[in-house]
């Protein structure tokens, strides 16, 4: 995937934040999953082929609605350093394996204002208990599967 998605060919400047280079692109990503021509391609992070991820349409919609309320409830700017210079993140910094993602680095995130850092307080009250010691549920939640829950381990 990693070398799918870094392709100079492809993807010019794979490497550096672009959002330009998708201006023209209109299609939706399951449009461009499906595309015969794989330069027509935005991206292979649900698969290709019979390998295609069936459920891409959630994820894509999950992804799109938790950047919007991140964006909705906080601010994020860059760390300083002593000097009061900005503190980028090294985008080659990555994790190695099959699901690549940067590094761990410092940032700077605040409540756009109290209000809204109360409604995010509220929210996570609501899911807390529901949730074991690595954020992840202890049990499906209702309403997903069936009408009880659905022990996820052992």
């Amino acid at each position: 995937m990693q070398a799918l998605h870094n392709n100079e060919a492809h993807f010019p400047n794979p490497r550096t934040f672009n959002p330009s280079r998708y201006a023209a692109d209109f299609q939706s990503s399951s449009e461009a999953a499906h595309n015969a021509d794989f330069s027509k391609r935005d991206q292979y992070t649900f698969g290709a082929g019979r390998r295609l991820c069936q459920g891409m349409h959630i994820a894509e919609r999950s992804l799109f609605l938790a950047m919007s309320r991140l964006l909705w409830a906080f601010d994020f700017s860059m760390k300083k350093d002593e000097f009061g210079n900005d503190i980028v993140p090294d985008a080659d910094a990555l994790t190695d394996g099959v699901l690549v993602r940067p590094e761990a680095f410092p940032a700077v995130v605040t409540p756009r204002s109290e209000k809204k850092a109360e409604a995010v307080r509220a929210e996570w009250a609501k899911v807390e208990g529901k949730l074991d010691g690595r954020g992840q549920w202890k049990r499906v939640p209702e309403g997903m599967f069936s009408k009880e829950y659905v022990p996820l381990v052992g």
